[in-house]
């Protein structure tokens, strides 16, 4: 009898606790600014060639197209770059297959590079190990 007593008292505990609690509202992020974070990771026998096209022949082209974005070389671990920077549009700059900002670097690429341009891109695939792509938040106000 006893059993049934603590039973019937801690399922009376728990349906009250959980009828109790409030369920969340839906909430959308306020006062952030959206970011992407790229990196590359280079190896192998064209590492050195890949990292290389990447400072002098790419950079200049990301700095122009993609303004406020910061990249930097890795010196620790493996041989790399990371680039951070401002989401053109926020989230909704997500929605392009091929976004007006990415039309902008490859057309400004290709005028500057020409044929060798994608010479440049083969070595540079050649030399990259890994890439990774993510989009982070900042803060800008209260939490």
């Amino acid at each position: 009898m006893r059993r049934i007593v603590f039973a019937a008292f801690v399922l009376a505990l728990v349906v009250s606790v959980r009828t109790s609690a409030q369920l969340p509202e839906p909430q959308k992020w306020d006062n952030v600014e959206w970011y992407v974070v790229f990196s590359w990771q280079f190896a192998g026998a064209d590492a050195e060639s890949a990292s290389n096209i990447w400072w002098d022949d790419f950079y200049p082209i990301v700095a122009e197209a993609w303004p406020g974005t910061t990249c930097l070389r890795v010196v620790t671990g493996k041989m790399g770059v990371f680039c951070f920077g401002p989401m053109e549009g926020g989230l909704e700059g997500m929605e392009w297959q091929t976004s007006p900002s990415d039309v902008r670097f490859l057309t400004l690429f290709m005028e500057r590079e020409g044929e060798e341009g994608m010479e440049k891109f083969e070595t540079f695939g050649n030399g990259t190990t890994g890439m990774e792509f993510n989009v982070a938040l900042k803060h800008t106000g209260g939490m």
